[in-house]
């Protein structure tokens, strides 16, 4: 185990770096993504600097991994499809819509050409609803009096 941190070359990290790449393509969570990019950075640093000790190297490996986890849930979050579902039912907080299906306690309203999911009180088909908020993407809406 000694000979392998004494011998700690930019080929170990190119070789990390692209391992973890290469797993984050099969488990989808952007985090590893991170630390490979970290890892391929510290093979061109140590392909510069060879006589850095592996200290300096692990401790610049955290900095790195840690910068580039920072930067990239800052600026290039991840938006998932039900992220952008809650965000659309949002902006229809205070529009009209109709009761068109109330099967099984699962209540379905039309808004536009849309239907949505909706929850609030006892519905009946044909109502007139108004949205007063959401629950991830389902409407919460409150009966219209009628006139």
């Amino acid at each position: 185990m000694e000979v392998l941190f004494e011998s700690f070359s930019y080929l170990h990290w190119l070789i990390l770096g692209l391992l973890l790449v290469i797993t984050e393509l099969f488990l989808w969570s952007i985090f590893l993504l991170w630390f490979g990019v970290s890892a391929v950075t510290m093979s061109i640093v140590v392909y510069l600097y060879p006589q850095l000790s592996l200290g300096i190297q692990l401790v610049t490996f955290v900095l790195l991994s840690a910068a580039t986890s920072y930067v990239a849930t800052r600026y290039f979050p991840v938006r998932t499809v039900d992220d952008e579902i809650s965000r659309k039912a949002k902006d229809h907080i205070d529009k009209e819509c109709t009761v068109v299906s109330t099967d099984n306690n699962v209540n379905k309203v039309k808004l536009g050409e849309s239907l949505w999911f909706a929850k609030g009180f006892d519905m009946s088909v044909g109502q007139k609803v108004r949205i007063t908020g959401t629950d991830d993407s389902t409407l919460i809406v409150e009966p219209i009096p009628e006139n």
